[in-house]
């Protein structure tokens, strides 16, 4: 009979262990920070990555782009609100919500700025509840207001260092609801090892 218990009790331990991590990952899904891709608009070929993270006070958003046509060009860059990029695509822009630093373009196109907004957290800006994306202007002009030339949208990231992306059209479930149904199924199979292993008992 011990023999028989062994084998259960470690499948049983390893079924915890793994329920435990992605049950653990799964809370530290908090928004602590993700890494945004953004995308050429309008044939620009200007791409680049925002990195943004909980910071004591606020949060660090720093973002790094590639392909800038011009050097020595200031590009305004803000969050905005309301909309995605492919309604401002359609030339149908969401209202700028959330200015960042201005970027100036080096002689190789790369060009990069870190801005810390004060009193707002990762969670706030990754908000499911609203649209949002991340919009860099071809250059520093009032009016009108220069277009678009690199664009991410703002979903929803499963932890710090996360990428985000656009999900496809068809939707998708969020990493950290996979995460969940994860640990939850880990949970499910040590109940039902434990259930086996006291009836062998």
């Amino acid at each position: 009979m011990y023999r028989a218990r062994r084998p259960i009790g470690v499948a049983l331990g390893i079924a915890l262990l793994v329920s435990l991590a992605l049950g653990g990952s799964a809370l530290a899904q908090g928004m602590e920070g993700a890494t945004l891709q953004l995308a050429p608009s309008r044939d620009s070929g200007v791409t680049g990555t925002a990195t943004i993270a909980d910071v004591e006070g606020g949060v660090r958003v720093e973002l790094n782009m590639r392909g800038l046509p011009e050097a020595g060009i200031k590009h305004i860059n803000h969050f905005h609100i309301g909309g995605t990029c492919s309604d401002d695509r359609a030339g149908n822009p969401g209202p700028a919500q959330i200015p960042l630093k201005t970027i100036v373009a080096n002689d190789d196109g790369t060009g990069s700025a870190v801005t810390t907004l004060k009193d707002v957290t990762a969670e706030d800006i990754f908000d499911v509840g609203k649209e949002r994306y991340l919009a860099l202007h071809s250059e520093v002009v009032k009016e009108p207001v220069p277009p678009v030339i690199s664009c991410a949208d703002v979903v929803e990231a499963a932890g710090s260092g996360a990428v985000s992306t656009q999900l496809p059209e068809s939707g998708g479930p969020q990493p950290v609801i996979l995460l969940s149904v994860a640990a939850a199924l880990g949970v499910g199979v040590a109940a039902g090892l434990l259930a086996l292993w006291r009836r062998v008992a």
